[in-house]
């Protein structure tokens, strides 16, 4: 049996399905809509999924949505919770594009980091989505952009994270509920 999730490795999505593997096969994909979008494919295999979960892709599919129009596609099999991986805003002080890139489930987190900094105006970036923390921060390096919210851990590891122009700004430690699906 293999069970599905949010890649690439690093993600707090893989890192949650190592914590409750056991005897599955881990499935890594490039975005949750892949595996959202089409269930049929995956019938008799495991789904991992954070309840924050929100497309950036598709308007109204979101975990809640999710799971009450797929009840009679699924068993819900567990569900734990666990801490994320501390996030930071980051911010270049050096951008080329006035852009906030972020994954989905983190919009709200950057909404209200840019109003308690009074960039919650036409001077302000523009919010953009990436299907991963991860994939948001090798983009905000790439595209220069202003802000991301991404896994500290995941910034350290860069040459980058010692640039002065790339300043920490606040750090984030949410916990996440995840839920672990059989799709019948």
């Amino acid at each position: 049996m293999k069970l599905h999730t949010l890649g690439p490795n690093g993600t707090d999505s893989e890192r949650a399905a190592q914590h409750y593997l056991t005897d599955e096969t881990l499935v890594l994909h490039s975005s949750f809509e892949e595996i959202l979008l089409n269930l049929e494919i995956y019938k008799g295999d495991k789904i991992i999924l954070p309840v924050a979960f929100k497309s950036n892709q598709e308007p109204n599919l979101n975990w809640s949505d999710f799971n009450y129009l797929n009840w009679e596609n699924l068993d819900i099999e567990a569900t734990f919770s666990m801490p994320l991986m501390t996030m930071s805003v980051i911010e270049n002080i050096d951008f080329k594009r006035n852009v906030a890139l972020v994954h989905a489930a983190t919009e709200g987190l950057m909404k209200r980091y840019l109003t308690s900094v009074n960039l919650d105006n036409a001077w302000g970036p523009s919010i953009m989505f990436a299907p991963s923390k991860i994939v948001a921060l090798q983009s905000f390096i790439k595209e220069q952009n202003r802000f991301t919210i991404v896994s500290e851990d995941q910034f350290k590891k860069l040459p980058e994270s010692s640039d002065e122009k790339y300043q920490i700004r606040q750090q984030l430690k949410p916990q996440m509920v995840w839920i672990v699906y059989r799709v019948l």
